[in-house]
């Protein structure tokens, strides 16, 4: 995409991001990798930007996380300035996110089919609830009907309560990394041809694509995975307490003992008094182990064991004896990380004169730092600077800061 050296591995791409709360999420994912990301908001700003949770000096801190390194402009004027605006940023850039379905993307002019024919180098990213085609593809979703409509609000949640549906906007993050990842293909594409195409994304498969082996389960055992909650299905296996929260322990998989032996020559080496009967036979057997008996017996045991104990003990120790075993970390513990601190995931960005902390990338390039970038802190920041730049850009009394 150009002949200057990358500092980033997305220098030189820029991405039109029209998206909805659905899909913003990518364009954060390619404004991290360096690419141009330019936010268009309406007059007055985006709808997300009225997010709770809020700062001290009234930022959506949701709008903080997933806008990080974009820059924000606001189209002016008539509908016919709009319109002509627009089409100028659509023919200089490589993609374009939108993430509404594609009646209403036909109503606005935007239909994937529409934009590609016009601008046939574009990468058009369609992230919608249902996709583009079939007989659901103009209703109307949230994150909670697309978590149901997935299959995974099934799964979460206690087994003899209703489904729980997970914290924050978890459809707009699987929609997100799916829909990044397929556009990155498509992006190559268009540097090895100059093809642009369309990508479209469906969150609703994005989500059933994110439900492990629910489906091989029916399809090859004709079993139903159900919902179990934080109760274990089998002993040694499941969330246990201890001294200062929680950890997640593997004892058994498939009514299968793994790490018996270790998990008990532990607890019996702890001084944990009646440790020994966790070696009689019927701990090898599937249907003791899956017992609700066996079950409680077990983790009376453990936890009796693991109660003085902090969880970062017993992840320690634990691991050095093979055993599959993890701390439940809060908040307040991955930001305390000595790991994560040594790897610089957290990072610092400015809105303002307040300082947030936000989750950075999980993954890292030799030699190149790759982080949140500057906050838009008010709709349309950018405006001059970037319709100033366009071929042939009309600069008169439309643009505006």
């Amino acid at each position: 995409m150009t002949t200057t050296a990358c500092t980033t591995p997305l220098d030189g791409i820029r991405v039109i991001d029209l998206s909805t709360s659905l899909g913003t999420y990518a364009g954060r994912l390619f404004a991290d990798l360096g690419a141009d990301v330019i936010k268009v908001e309406p007059p007055g700003g985006a709808s997300e930007r009225t997010v709770p949770p809020f700062t001290e000096k009234g930022t959506s801190v949701f709008f903080a996380f997933t806008e990080a390194g974009k820059r924000s402009v606001v189209l002016d004027g008539s509908d016919t300035d709009r319109a002509d605006q627009l089409e100028r940023l659509l023919g200089t850039a490589h993609v374009l996110i939108t993430s509404e379905g594609p009646g209403r993307l036909r109503e606005r002019g935007l239909h994937p089919e529409d934009v590609t024919s016009r601008h046939p180098r574009l990468v058009h990213v369609s992230i919608s609830p249902f996709g583009l085609t079939g007989p659901w593809a103009d209703r109307p979703a949230c994150d909670l009907t697309l978590m149901a409509a997935g299959g995974l609000l099934a799964l979460a949640g206690e087994a003899d309560l209703p489904p729980v549906r997970a914290w924050g906007n978890q459809t707009s993050v699987i929609a997100g990394l799916h829909a990044a990842t397929a556009a990155l293909m498509a992006v190559l594409v268009l540097e090895e041809t100059g093809r642009g195409q369309i990508v479209d994304v469906s969150a609703q498969e994005a989500v059933a694509h994110s439900l492990e082996n629910a489906v091989q389960y029916v399809d090859l055992e004709d079993t139903i995975r159900r919902r179990v909650g934080s109760g274990p299905v089998e002993a040694g296996t499941g969330l246990f307490a201890c001294s200062d929260g929680w950890i997640y322990l593997v004892g058994g998989l498939g009514g299968l003992p793994l790490a018996w032996d270790a998990i008990t020559e532990w607890l019996e080496g702890g001084g944990l008094e009646d440790a020994g009967k966790l070696r009689e036979p019927r701990w090898r057997e599937r249907g003791w182990r899956r017992s609700d008996e066996g079950v409680r017996t077990f983790r009376d045991l453990f936890e009796r064991f693991a109660a003085p104990r902090t969880k970062q003990q017993l992840y320690e120790e634990g691991q050095r004896r093979g055993i599959s075993i993890a701390p439940v970390s809060t908040p307040d513990d991955l930001l305390t990380s000595p790991q994560l601190a040594e790897r610089g995931f957290f990072r610092r960005i400015t809105v303002g004169d307040e300082a947030l902390t936000l989750p950075g990338s999980p993954y890292r390039f030799q030699g190149l730092d790759i982080a949140p970038g500057r906050f838009p802190e008010r709709p349309g920041i950018d405006t001059r600077a970037v319709l100033t730049s366009l071929p042939a850009a009309d600069t008169n009394s439309d643009i505006k800061e």
